[in-house]
C-alpha cells in the first residue's frame, strides 16, 4: 500500500494551491481529481489582481480570456445604474484549472484524474483512503498523514463526516446560458443585475467569455438559494434579451447545484483531526461578496502551511488551520447575515444597497491599496 504525507481530493483551485505548496515545503503529495482533465467547471472565472499574489504565480496570458474585464456596472432594483473602473482577471476554469494541475506535477506533486475518493478512514497517526477508478471498476487504497477535501459544494467526505450539513434535496443553484450573438453593451464591463426576482442570493450577471474554439461569447446567468434556478433564468434573459437587443443562438447552458445547508450557521467548518477541509468544500462559499475563488486558492495555501508547521512543531494541525483561517471564516460568517436573501423585497434590497454602497467601495480601494503590502496568508478577501 502506498504511503504519502498527504492525499489531496479535488483538483481545483483550492486542491492544486494545496497540493503546490505542500510539495515545495517538503510532503510527499497525492492529489486527485474525480473527472477527466481538462475537465469543465461552471464558474465565473472573475477574480482581482491580488489573485495573483495568492497563488505565487503570474497567470499566462493563454489562460486567460480574450477580453479583459476593466469595469463594473451595477444595475439597482430600480433600473438606476451605477458604474466605475475596476479591472479583474477573465478565465474559463477548464483551462486555468489545468494549468494549477501542471503546476502542482511541476513542484513534485503525483496527479490522478478520473478517479473518485470513495471514503477514507482514522486510524491511529494516519488516514486511509479509499479511491474508486469507476471505468475500470477498479480500487485502490492508500495511506496518508493528512488529508484535505476539496472537491468543491459537494464534498464527498465531508458528507460522511457531517451528513446534518446537507439536505436530501438541492439548496442552491447557478446556471448560465452563453450567446453567439450581438448586444447594445460593453464588451470589457462586467454587469450586475440586482434584483431579487432573477436571484435571491447574489447579483445577475452579463459579460464576455471565451470559449474552447477561443470564441467570444456573451454569458448570461444567474443563481439562487432555492430550487427556481430555471425559472428565475427564463425571467432574467427575457428581460435582458429585450433591454439590450440581444440576438443569436443560446449555444451552451451549463450550472451546478449543491446540496449542502447554505443557510446553515454550521456552514463553515474546517474539518477535525488530520482531515482539513479547503474551499467550497470547507464551507467558504460567499455569496454576498460574489467570488469565491481567492477564498478556495488561500484555504489551500493555508491548509499547506498549516501542516507543514504542525509537522515542523509537531503541533495539532487543527489548531494551527483554525487560528491561520481565522479572518476567512470571521469574513464568511459575518457575510452570511448581509445577504441579500435576508431582505424581504425589492425596495429594501435597493435601500440597502444604496445605504451601504459608498462605504464598501471606499473600503474596497482602502484594501486594494493595503493588499499589495501584506504577505499572500494576510491578503484581505474583497470585497470586504
Amino acid at each position: 500500500m502506498l504511503e504519502y504525507d498527504l492525499i489531496v481530493a479535488g483538483g481545483g483551485i483550492a486542491g492544486s494551491t494545496a497540493a503546490k505548496f505542500a510539495t515545495r515545503g517538503g510532503l510527499k503529495t497525492l492529489l486527485v481529481e474525480r473527472r477527466k482533465t481538462p475537465r469543465n467547471k461552471p464558474c465565473s472565472g472573475i477574480q482581482f489582481g491580488y489573485f495573483e499574489k495568492i497563488l505565487g504565480e503570474k497567470i499566462p496570458q493563454d489562460r486567460l480570456c480574450n477580453v479583459e474585464l476593466k469595469k463594473i456596472k451595477m444595475i439597482l432594483p430600480d433600473g438606476k445604474s451605477v458604474g466605475s473602473p475596476f479591472k479583474m482577471f477573465n478565465f474559463m476554469r477548464k483551462s486555468f484549472d489545468h494549468w494549477l494541475n501542471i503546476l502542482a506535477q511541476d513542484s513534485g506533486a503525483e496527479f490522478i484524474d478520473d478517479i473518485v475518493c470513495q471514503s477514507i478512514e482514522e486510524q491511529k497517526d494516519q488516514i486511509l483512503v479509499n479511491l474508486v477508478k469507476p471505468k475500470e471498476k477498479k480500487d485502490m487504497k492508500f495511506k496518508a498523514k493528512y488529508f484535505i477535501d476539496a472537491t468543491g459544494l459537494r464534498p464527498k467526505i465531508r458528507s460522511q463526516l457531517r451528513p446534518e450539513d446537507f439536505s436530501s434535496d438541492f439548496e442552491g443553484a447557478t446556471l448560465n446560458y452563453y450567446i453567439d450573438g450581438e448586444a447594445d453593451l460593453d464588451q470589457e464591463t462586467l454587469y450586475q443585475f440586482w434584483n431579487l426576482d432573477w436571484n435571491n442570493a447574489m447579483f445577475a450577471w452579463i459579460y464576455k467569455k471565451t470559449l474552447d474554439d477561443r470564441k467570444d461569447y456573451w454569458v448570461i446567468g444567474t443563481g439562487c438559494n432555492d430550487t427556481n434556478v430555471n425559472e428565475r433564468q427564463e425571467k432574467f434573459y427575457n428581460h435582458v434579451k429585450k433591454e439590450f437587443n440581444i440576438t443569436g443562438e443560446i449555444i451552451k447552458r451549463e450550472g451546478y447545484k449543491t446540496s449542502m445547508n447554505l443557510h446553515s450557521k454550521n456552514r463553515v467548518w474546517l474539518g477535525r483531526n488530520r482531515i482539513l477541509m479547503a474551499g467550497d468544500a470547507a464551507g467558504l462559499v460567499d455569496p454576498t461578496r460574489g467570488v469565491g475563488m481567492d477564498s478556495a486558492a488561500l484555504s489551500g495555501r493555508i491548509a499547506a502551511k498549516a501542516i507543514l508547521k504542525a509537522e515542523r512543531k509537531n503541533k495539532d494541525v487543527m489548531k494551527i488551520y483554525s487560528k491561520m483561517m481565522k479572518d476567512i471564516t470571521t469574513l464568511t460568517i459575518r457575510n452570511q447575515e448581509r445577504e441579500i436573501g435576508n431582505t424581504n423585497n425589492n425596495e429594501e434590497l435597493q435601500e440597502y444597497i444604496e445605504k451601504t454602497m459608498l462605504k464598501q467601495g471606499l473600503a474596497m480601494l482602502l484594501q486594494l491599496r493595503l493588499n499589495k503590502f501584506r504577505r499572500a496568508e494576510k491578503q484581505r478577501l474583497l470585497p470586504p
